[in-house]
């Protein structure tokens, strides 16, 4: 019977550890299906040993009832012949044989249960072959996709909110740099002749206004003079 608790451990060990790591879908499955065909040959086997068995006590069992009918007949000749003693060790003899055949007869029911037992378990073996040999690529797929998303998630796990804004932050502050190179790389050190022509505008209007406060200061100047003469 240990053979068959095989069917649900094959399925626990295997799936339980792909949960765990999934290192290759398809090859888990194929494992998985050879381990269940091993365990079809060996329960195949096994009722083949037991129906052996069977077929063994049922010989022995003929045997038995042809040795209880023989000491029976034997018992009637020597009451026959006023054989008592001869009589009474013939009947012991049959019974005996019919005690064995009581014996094999339960070992028959014990092996028969076991039998019915083993093909049942059997088919549900077959059952389950045939089911994992049909959803294989379904299983492969789904055992991928649950991969792909245990790495995801363990992905967003290291990456943690605190270094992503950390990351972020270094790669503005490198941007930024890079901008402040290429400004400095696009200028010569020589202006422009618009930047000239904008500074001579300044200058002559602030000579200009230079030259407008002197006149207006000469002026304070003489009307003080001509006031004191």
């Amino acid at each position: 019977m240990r053979l068959f608790k095989r069917t649900r451990d094959i399925f626990a060990s295997h799936i339980n550890s792909a949960l765990d790591k999934i290192e290759d879908p398809e090859k888990m499955i194929a494992l998985m299906i050879r381990e269940l065909e091993e365990t079809e040959d060996k329960a195949r086997a096994s009722m083949a040993e037991r129906k052996g068995e069977l077929a063994s006590l049922a010989r022995e069992k003929r045997n038995l009832e042809e040795s209880a009918a023989r000491w029976e007949e034997r018992a009637k000749l020597a009451v026959a012949n006023n054989r008592e003693e001869l009589a009474r060790e013939a009947l012991i003899e049959k019974k005996q044989a019919r005690s064995q055949i009581a014996m094999i007869e339960s070992q028959e029911e014990n092996l028969n249960a076991i039998l019915a037992s083993q093909s049942v378990q059997l088919t549900q073996i077959g059952d389950k072959l045939a089911e994992v040999k049909e959803k294989r690529q379904i299983l492969v797929n789904r055992a991928k996709s649950a991969k792909e998303k245990s790495e995801v998630a363990q992905t967003l796990k290291k990456s943690d909110s605190a270094r992503i804004a950390a990351t972020f932050s270094e790669l503005e502050s490198k941007i930024e740099r890079m901008e402040a190179d290429a400004q400095m790389a696009s200028y010569h050190g020589s202006r422009s002749s618009g930047d000239e022509f904008a500074k001579m505008e300044r200058d002559a209007a602030v000579e200009e206004e230079l030259a407008a406060l002197k006149a207006a200061a000469g002026k304070k100047k003489n009307v003080k003079r001509e006031e004191t003469t």
